[in-house]
C-alpha cells in the first residue's frame, strides 16, 4: 500500500487521523507543507508563521511516532547541523495498522474472558466479580455487603463483537 506524498493530508483519511491525534491542527499544517518536499524547521516556521519552538516540538512528536524522518547536513560556514525533514506516510500508516492489530488482539482476549466466565454483582452496582471471586466472598459484595446476583454480560460481549467487526472491516478495506 504505497501512499504518494501529494496525497498527504488532503485525501488520505488514515494519515490525517494519525497526524491530528499526534500533533493537532499545526501538525496537519506542517505535514501539508512537508508533503511538497523536504524542509528545515526554520523554513517551516517562517512559511507557516508558527513559532520555531512549536514547529520543533511538533516535528519531534511526529518523529517519535515515525511520521517524519530527517537527514542531517553539516553547514560548512557555521559548522552547525541543519536538519531536513520529510514525511514518511507509509511508515505512519504501518504503525497505525499495527496499533489496530494490537487493539484487536486485546479485544479478542477480553471477549474470551467474558465468554468463559460467569459474573456476579450486587444491586448497588459495585464492581462485578467472577464466579470464583464471588464464592470467596460467600456471594456477598466485598464493598457493601449486599447479596451478589448473576450479572448478564451479554451487552459487553455484543459491544466487543461489534468493535472487533469494525476493526476487521477496516483491515479488509486497507
Amino acid at each position: 500500500m504505497s501512499t504518494e506524498i501529494e496525497e498527504i493530508p488532503q485525501r488520505n483519511g488514515v494519515l490525517r487521523e494519525i497526524l491530528s491525534k499526534i500533533a493537532g491542527e499545526h501538525g496537519l499544517e506542517i505535514a501539508d507543507a512537508l508533503s511538497k518536499g523536504e524542509a528545515t524547521d526554520e523554513e517551516l516556521a517562517k512559511k507557516l508563521n508558527i513559532q520555531l519552538n512549536l514547529v520543533r516540538k511538533i516535528l519531534y512528536d511526529l518523529y517519535d511516532n515515525r511520521v517524519v524522518s530527517y537527514r542531517r547536513v553539516r553547514d560548512d560556514n557555521t559548522g552547525w547541523y541543519v536538519y531536513y525533514w520529510k514525511m514518511e506516510p507509509d511508515r505512519a500508516i504501518e504503525l497505525f495498522m499495527n496499533n489496530k492489530r494490537i487493539l484487536l488482539n486485546k479485544l479478542e482476549e477480553r471477549l474470551k474472558f467474558e465468554r468463559n466466565n460467569m459474573f456476579f454483582s450486587c444491586k448497588n452496582k459495585c464492581p462485578r466479580l467472577t464466579f470464583d471471586e464471588a464464592t470467596e466472598y460467600d456471594f456477598k459484595c466485598p464493598r457493601c455487603g449486599e447479596e451478589l446476583e448473576p450479572f448478564d454480560n451479554r451487552p459487553i460481549i455484543d459491544a466487543l463483537e461489534r468493535q472487533m467487526g469494525a476493526l476487521r472491516r477496516e483491515f479488509l478495506e486497507s
